[in-house]
């Protein structure tokens, strides 16, 4: 009898560990790899296919990932509701040191991030492209 308690303990703690994250972030979600960024004020444009920045959306958090130089990944909370997202309280992801939180947005800068707490407007979300424009820039991000 005891037995059979503790086994029903462990698959309802097995069954409950299952469904702990559950996202309601739809097309946002998954891995996304910054591609391109245009500077609004000077008409410019960056190719960045080959610079290796991901932005990876998961429940309310995203991480950024420099694949080169790992000692250069981040996570921040966001926000998305209709065409608005907003990041907030940046982190810079030390792993085994521990995550210390960010005082100033410049780390964040190759990613198209210029503020702790940056809004965007989402021009575009479809299943394999996503473009959203801050008061500086518009990044085109395509599903990794």
């Amino acid at each position: 009898m005891r037995t059979t308690f503790h086994h029903l303990l462990c698959l309802a703690a097995l069954l409950t560990a299952c469904n702990v994250e559950r996202s309601d972030n739809g097309p946002l979600d998954g891995f996304w790899q910054l591609s391109r960024v245009d500077t609004l004020s000077t008409g410019g444009v960056s190719d960045l296919r080959e610079a290796g920045l991901t932005w990876a959306f998961q429940g309310k958090l995203l991480e950024l990932r420099h694949a080169s130089n790992r000692d250069r990944d981040y996570y921040m909370s966001f926000s998305h509701s209709g065409d608005s997202l907003l990041l907030f309280g940046a982190h810079h992801l030390l792993r085994e040191q521990g995550d210390t939180l960010l005082g100033n947005w410049a780390p964040l800068a190759p990613f198209g991030v210029n503020s702790l707490n940056q809004r965007f407007k989402v021009l575009q979300l479809g299943s394999q492209q996503m473009c959203l424009r801050s008061d500086r820039l518009k990044l085109t991000l395509r599903r990794y």
